[in-house]
């Protein structure tokens, strides 16, 4: 009978590249589930394990998970398989600690702890735009997830009144984008407490920028030239690197914490 669906086990020396992991000392590791972001993306219960240390076997990490502890971009997770990727936020309200999915120097995955006033916060880069029914607009982002970022007039309405209520009790930090014009390898700042962007960083010269790929992953700094599909970079030193690598964190400066800054 043919197989169907995907393979439960994964082999530690097929794992990604980008995971963090002892290849040569056991056979076998966790497999994620179908979900956001591509195949290199870790399962949750290996950040707890492998990554934390919070955990010393899989049944341990399971536990916690199962006693809904482990928040994922603002919702609990208790799938010990779900695929954690970059740029999510990773909430531990028990032990008041949280992090960020980010990339090393080596292209590892790595957590990178981060303030209170971030945790609410995550950079989407649009991997793509797309006209709906109904006349709306949908993004896409680079981990897979979907926006609706407008709609007919009464819904656009509707949510602009809604959005001013929210805006008024989020003074401190969230503020309205409205006549944006959202482009591909542009950056939308989400709020995922409150389910709104609340700001967008263009695909520009001036705007600062992280590297997800390549021999200068994880290097950032501010985008100087932009030609066809290469793009150069203004950091510490200047390099230039493929324009699918980079993502826009920020504007004159990253709107989130990185490792070393």
């Amino acid at each position: 009978m043919a197989r169907k669906g995907q393979k439960r086990g994964l082999k530690r020396s097929k794992a990604p590249k980008s995971w963090r992991i002892a290849r040569k000392e056991k056979k076998w590791t966790i497999n994620p589930h179908s979900g956001p972001h591509n195949k290199e993306a870790i399962p949750l219960a290996f950040i707890l394990r492998d990554y934390l240390g919070y955990a010393h076997t899989l049944r341990e990490a399971k536990r916690i998970l199962n006693e809904r502890k482990v928040e994922i971009n603002g919702t609990v997770r208790c799938d010990f398989k779900f695929p954690v990727g970059i740029m999510d936020v990773v909430d531990i309200p028990v032990t008041k600690e949280c992090f960020r999915v980010l990339l090393n120097r080596k292209g590892n995955l790595m957590i990178h702890p981060i303030p209170d006033e971030e945790k609410h916060f995550r950079p989407l880069k649009i991997a793509g735009k797309y006209l709906v029914k109904g006349g709306r607009t949908q993004l896409r982002f680079h981990d897979g997830t979907t926006l609706l970022v407008d709609g007919t007039a009464e819904e656009r309405k509707e949510a602009e009144e809604k959005e001013a209520e929210e805006a008024k009790k989020r003074k401190a930090r969230a503020k309205k984008v409205k006549k944006v014009s959202y482009a591909a390898f542009g950056t939308v700042l989400y709020d995922f407490n409150s389910k709104t962007i609340v700001d967008y960083f263009p695909f520009a010269k001036g705007n600062f920028a992280v590297i997800t790929g390549g021999r200068n992953v994880s290097r950032s700094g501010s985008i100087t030239s932009i030609k066809e599909n290469f793009v150069e970079i203004e950091g510490e030193e200047s390099f230039r690197t493929l324009k699918d690598n980079v993502f826009v964190i920020g504007t004159e400066k990253s709107v989130i914490s990185l490792p070393g800054g």
